[in-house]
């Protein structure tokens, strides 16, 4: 995970970047003035960043709603010096993901931080269903039909990257920053080939032969249950009947004159 910290105090700012190492958040700091000019240079595109964590700097409100207005998609998270209910309010308004009090703790920011990064990929919870797997973002093993896959540590931080862009090509470069962040390991261009066969092998002995991870040659891998696996749903079925199917009133324990409409 990559981010930029926007903080003038250089001891406020030699501080907020040691809880960022802690939480394994590979960060670049700059003055607005210099992330402005490289927003003009290289466009909300360009920057790379998957958070921007604005310090003491002047007007946040105004940094938050330019970011926004340049389209930045990355996380906004921004530091008060004290609790201030209308000035949390004025940065949730102008674009911020969320709002924090310093000090910070790192475990807090980078869960915050993936919160943010969570919902803008459209994932409501910590688990995404694919095919006969069931994928956890908070630190649990995933599981097929219901029975734990036992996974390493890396196996289970390479899967759920690839499970956060479900059907989505990823990158080698995007998981090692990822996965590796600021542990100090470096690893060579194969590595991450050796844990995704891995990877296939566990799945495939869970889902009797199945493959989940496919190579785009050129690009990376991407995560995507095989067309066995995948739920069969009638045409004429809605993605939200198939999600909240019709529970009929009496095994509810309901009468249908309970039922109010509330516009």
């Amino acid at each position: 995970m990559r981010a930029v910290l926007v903080e003038p105090n250089p001891l406020i700012a030699d501080a907020l970047g040691r809880q960022l190492g802690m939480g394994k958040i590979r960060y670049d700091r700059q003055d607005w003035s210099g992330l402005e000019e490289l927003l003009q240079e290289q466009g909300a595109e360009g920057l790379g960043y998957d958070a921007i964590v604005l310090g003491s700097v002047d007007d946040p409100a105004r940094c938050v709603a330019a970011l926004r207005a340049h389209q930045v998609g990355a996380a906004i998270l921004c530091l008060l010096d004290r609790r201030c209910v209308a000035t949390t309010v004025e940065l949730l308004h102008a674009g911020a993901d969320d709002v924090l009090v310093k000090p910070v703790v790192s475990a807090e920011v980078r869960a915050r931080i993936e919160v943010a990064r969570r919902r803008s990929r459209g994932l409501l919870s910590n688990a995404v269903r694919v095919g006969r797997l069931t994928v956890f973002l908070d630190g649990r093993d995933p599981d097929v039909d219901g029975e734990r896959l036992r996974l390493s540590q890396r196996e289970h931080a390479i899967l759920g990257v690839l499970a956060a862009h479900h059907r989505r090509v990823v990158s080698k470069e995007h998981i090692y920053d990822e996965v590796y962040g600021l542990s100090g390991a470096d690893p060579l261009d194969k590595v991450i080939d050796v844990y995704i066969c891995k990877l296939r092998k566990k799945i495939a002995e869970a889902t009797g032969g199945a493959r989940y991870i496919e190579t785009v040659y050129g690009r990376g891998y991407k995560f995507e249950a095989p067309p066995e696996h995948e739920e069969a749903v009638p045409a004429n079925v809605s993605t939200a009947a198939r999600r909240f199917p019709a529970i009929p009133f009496a095994a509810a324990g309901l009468h249908p004159g309970c039922l109010v409409a509330a516009e």
